[in-house]
């Protein structure tokens, strides 16, 4: 009876993994963020040709190194055959589909690893929370590519503890060069993990080869993008325009954003110990038995994400998912309690596990942090992006929820139920809210958001803007997009992208102005301006807005809200 019961069950989970998958390419054409254009715009400027750090200034293009064999297979392969076969598959659909794809990989690996683990029994919801955690939006980015990298890392520390092989060293420089890649400030996360290689060593804890082969590694990665920079960009070029990195954006210093940063965080602690304060209370008082103790964490987080979301339900983003990762990460150190400190049942069949399996955990959770030390340093935005690196250590809590004995199935269920809406029924809007699968949406037909599915004033603008571009606009041009991240003007055309950065704030500051007259070469032949925009009243107050409205002076031609100029 026993193991029919369990076949049954093994039965079920299957089923339910396709149906999330199933389900999970289905939804895969809905919507269009923006920060997912601006970035495939940017990985297909370096694809165009453009020289890293020379004709881009953009701190994230070193992820077009990590895309480009996606692109490359797209353009040169795929592309004509989709062309050929009439399949409804553009640029944007293919490269969510091949997102999907390694996510799938990446979580049907960590499945293994866990299974091999000590924590097996929590192999599965983890592996499915994962898979399920959208990072922002369904395509590749230097969001997801650094998660890519982190839960590598976490599957190759698991399997390090386990066997103690060196050659954990060389998949996690592999691993962290990817991450580096993604988001250069990265480097402080690889450097810690050669100092932890080395801490390991000193500790006797792993061969001294590992750390060796680590380092060696990273450096070999290393060298081989300095000779890629020298090949393409020039070294000399590329230290003489470094200065010009960076973001002019930025209302305050980096010691003030970090410390707001800490603030948000502090408060979240508080949040998050706010129920862990009455459990101790009570148990000081009249003692409490586990079931009330998982009854009360259960629904104070269920309530805390019920509150989250009713506080602007015509908003719900996936901002309310990582307040609640954060709660979660927060509680990590309280369920890792040694058993034999509390008065009271807790965990315990976690305690009893030798030390290096808590090594493993704890281990994921100092990374963790670091990843987000590293992430809150280099944002000007709030805590909810570096709140994505807290994932690991939701995945962790789920492992730690799956041993106990009677199960935190309410606790895990929600985080579940979670990842199912936000995978499976929110769909980023242009600008990040709220916006679901059942909503009627428009299919684009042409162009690189071919098989994208948009809300009719969307599709509109991306019509708009192709045909001035289809019909005015060569390959052999040099094309400006004003608000470039807001339209798919660049994704669209193949003309050379003209400008310092997709992200390039026309309407703020004047970097543009300096770019061209350091790189006259590159200055625009057009400019596409969304007159309709709700910056472009601060477009035509700004200097950079000024300077290009007197320069390109020649209307070609209009369509809607979008205007195509040109210089006389």
């Amino acid at each position: 009876m026993i193991e029919y019961n369990e076949k049954r069950t093994n039965i079920l989970k299957v089923i339910l993994a396709v149906i999330i998958v199933v389900w999970s390419y289905a939804t895969i054409s809905y919507g269009f963020y923006v920060d997912e254009n601006g970035l495939l715009a940017i990985y297909k400027g370096i694809f165009q040709g453009q020289r890293m750090f020379v004709d881009s200034w953009e701190a994230l293009q070193t992820g077009g190194i990590l895309a480009y064999p996606f692109l490359a297979l797209y353009y040169y392969v795929l592309q004509p055959l989709f062309a050929s076969f009439s399949i409804n598959i553009g640029l944007v659909s293919y490269m969510r589909i091949c997102y999907m794809t390694v996510r799938l990989i990446i979580s049907i690996y960590l499945y293994i690893v866990l299974l091999d683990s000590d924590y097996d029994k929590g192999a599965y919801p983890a592996a499915l929370f994962y898979y399920m955690f959208v990072i922002g939006w369904k395509n590749f980015s230097y969001k997801s590519f650094c998660d890519f990298a982190m839960i590598l890392i976490m599957c190759y520390m698991f399997r390090f503890y386990k066997s103690r092989k060196s050659v954990y060293g060389i998949l996690t420089a592999i691993a962290t060069c990817i991450a580096v890649l993604a988001y250069p400030s990265m480097i402080i996360m690889a450097v810690f993990i050669g100092a932890l290689w080395l801490y390991l060593v000193i500790k006797d804890e792993a061969p001294t080869l590992t750390v060796v082969l680590y380092v060696a590694s990273c450096f070999l990665i290393g060298g081989l993008v300095i000779v890629y920079l020298q090949l393409t960009s020039g070294i000399g070029n590329v230290i003489a325009q470094i200065p010009n990195l960076g973001d002019q954006d930025y209302d305050y210093p980096i010691y003030i954003r970090f410390g707001k940063m800490l603030v948000s965080y502090a408060a979240f602690a508080v949040i998050a110990y706010l129920p862990i304060g009455l459990i101790w209370i009570i148990n000081k008082l009249r003692g409490i038995d586990e079931y009330v103790e998982r009854a009360i964490l259960t629904l104070y987080f269920t309530i805390f994400m019920i509150l989250v979301c009713l506080l602007r339900v015509e908003g719900i983003s996936t901002s309310r998912f990582i307040y609640g990762c954060l709660i979660i990460f927060f509680w990590f150190p309280y369920f890792m309690r040694d058993k034999e400190k509390s008065d009271f049942i807790r965990i315990g069949s976690y305690s009893t596990r030798q030390d290096e399996n808590r090594m493993t955990l704890w281990t994921v959770f100092i990374i963790s942090i670091v990843a987000q030390i590293v992430w809150s340093i280099s944002t000007n935005q709030e805590v909810t992006v570096p709140g994505h690196m807290t994932l690991y250590v939701v995945i962790m809590m789920i492992l730690l929820l799956s041993e106990e004995e009677h199960g935190y199935y309410g606790l895990k269920n929600c985080l579940l139920l979670l990842g199912m809406f936000f995978m499976g029924i929110w769909v980023a809007d242009s600008n990040g809210g709220f916006c679901y699968v059942f909503e009627p949406m428009i299919y684009v037909n042409e162009g690189e958001l071919k098989g994208v599915a948009l809300p009719e004033d969307e599709y509109l603008v991306n019509e708009a803007s192709m045909k001035l571009l289809n019909e005015y606009v060569g390959e052999d041009d040099k094309l400006l997009v004003a608000f470039g991240a807001n339209c798919a003007g660049y994704l669209n055309s193949d003309a050379w992208q003209a400008t310092y950065s997709v992200y390039a704030r026309t309407q703020l500051n004047s970097k543009l102005i300096d770019y061209y007259k350091i790189n006259p070469d590159n200055m625009a032949d057009y400019v596409l301006i969304d007159t309709g925009h709700d910056k472009y009243q601060y477009f035509t107050e700004n200097e950079t807005g000024k300077y290009l409205l007197e320069t390109y002076t020649n209307e070609v031609a209009k369509e809607g809200n979008f205007v195509l100029l040109s210089r006389n």
